[in-house]
């Protein structure tokens, strides 16, 4: 079940390393282009947690300036875009904390959160009657799962991360990350039939 990249993503890869290298010789060019490219799904990742677009903001402007403070020393050893969603979620999470909407955070581990996963708008346009009493159905049961299935989901198909990546970002083991996604897939499957087939078509 390992995902290997595709060659546009090793293009990206490639080309925010590049932008990282930039922004360590002081390149704000560089540091404006990464931020253009990321700030509009880090945004739409933050709300997941904190359905809150001013705080989210917050959590960004945080993040970003923090990576410009100290771009020299900048040591990014995964793809940047997971490092920078890795980011923006220990953001979010100490944002909760900070509210007492989260148990004090303990090394190595996770409070209780709460993580928001709605089909995409597009889904909206679909006017088949039996296909909108699945997407329901669906909606009914990403209810169910756990806000770290549905994190997984969102990062594996929304953000087309790697299980590598979304490891790294949700602090847990490859092997974790894939038990997570084999359960929610499990719950959708014994719930909606053909619903695996049916939720990555609803979710692109």
């Amino acid at each position: 079940m390992r995902m290997t990249r595709t060659p546009l993503d090793l293009h990206n890869a490639q080309e925010d390393l590049s932008l990282i290298s930039q922004i360590r010789s002081g390149d704000y060019a560089a540091f404006t282009l990464l931020y253009n490219k990321y700030c509009g799904p880090l945004t739409q990742y933050g709300l997941k947690f904190i359905p809150d677009l001013p705080a989210v903001e917050d959590c960004l402007h945080d993040v970003f300036v923090w990576v410009w403070m100290n771009r020299q020393k900048l040591n990014i050893h995964s793809a940047v875009k997971s490092y920078l969603f890795k980011s923006v979620r220990t953001a979010m999470l100490h944002w909760l904390q900070k509210q007492h909407r989260l148990q004090p955070l303990n090394t190595g581990d996770d409070p209780a959160y709460a993580f928001e996963l709605q089909l995409t708008p597009e889904t909206h346009l679909l006017n088949n009657e039996q296909r909108r009493l699945i997407r329901q159905q669906i909606e009914r049961v990403l209810l169910t799962l756990t806000a770290k299935q549905k994190e997984v989901i969102y990062l594996r198909y929304y953000e087309g991360l790697n299980f590598e990546d979304i490891a790294i970002n949700m602090n847990l083991s490859v092997k974790a990350c894939y038990k997570l996604m084999g359960r929610a897939i499990t719950t959708l499957r014994e719930n909606i039939p053909g619903s695996l087939v049916l939720l990555i078509i609803l979710l692109h």
